[in-house]
């Protein structure tokens, strides 16, 4: 089922901005709205863990680098002043290591202008900018394009890096200590079973006689008389 959730300027309601709730669905165009795409560009050292147009979900986006392309938003054909939209997102620090405060997710939020645009675009670009500040280009082209109205595609600072995180050595230790009594335990099962005596041997069934028969094999002569075995000690 499709969701929709429109916004816009108070004057100018019937050319507001609409997002597709339901982001696998497909977005219908009409004559005044088109769909275009959405991504991101985080030009921050923060991880931006998960980020909402006007409420819909369009993905996360790592320190200076850029996100995945989720499908879809309508927007008119003609852009117009005062088109808005509102952006949700949600950062922590990018270190693997960070604790506290820095480890947990902080909602942040901004009606963000939408910038002019001539003409029908693909793509809604979401760029993350310092400070808190965001801005939305519709547009066929993306950073590092000719002619793209928006920022460069992020650079990363050559000292923006961290330390290996600390918990992937305990990890592989837990791992290689599970592996190590795992291998123990089989070989001492192992040896249980080779060193164990074997299991009784059930007594054997008696071989039954036939008529004839004085005892398995050996006939009855004419002298013996019926009913009578003779057992060979």
């Amino acid at each position: 089922m499709k969701t929709w959730r429109c916004f816009g300027a108070a004057a100018i309601a019937l050319t507001a901005f609409c997002i597709l709730a339901a982001c696998t669905s497909k977005t219908t165009e009409t004559d005044d709205h088109v769909a275009a795409s959405i991504t991101s560009y985080n030009h921050t050292p923060d991880y931006i863990h998960q980020f909402y147009v006007d409420g819909t979900w369009a993905g996360n986006s790592l320190a200076y680098g850029g996100g995945s392309f989720v499908c879809c938003v309508a927007y008119p054909k003609n852009w117009h002043p005062g088109l808005t939209a509102k952006v949700k997102w949600t950062t922590a620090s990018s270190d693997p290591n960070a604790e506290g405060d820095a480890a947990k997710e902080h909602w942040h939020e901004a009606i963000v202008s939408i910038d002019r645009y001539e003409e029908e675009a693909d793509t809604l670009n979401v760029h993350f900018l310092p400070e808190g500040k965001v801005r939305l280009i519709i547009s066929n082209k993306g950073p590092g394009q000719p002619n793209y109205p928006g920022p460069p595609y992020p650079v990363k600072p050559a000292d923006f890096h961290f330390a290996p995180w600390r918990g992937a050595a305990s990890e592989a230790e837990a791992r290689a200590r599970a592996q190590a009594e795992g291998k123990a335990q089989a070989e001492a099962e192992m040896r249980a079973l080779k060193d164990a005596p074997p299991p009784p041997r059930a007594p054997a069934e008696p071989i039954p006689l036939l008529p004839d028969e004085v005892a398995p094999g050996v006939k009855r002569d004419a002298t013996t008389p019926p009913g009578y075995h003779h057992i060979q000690g």
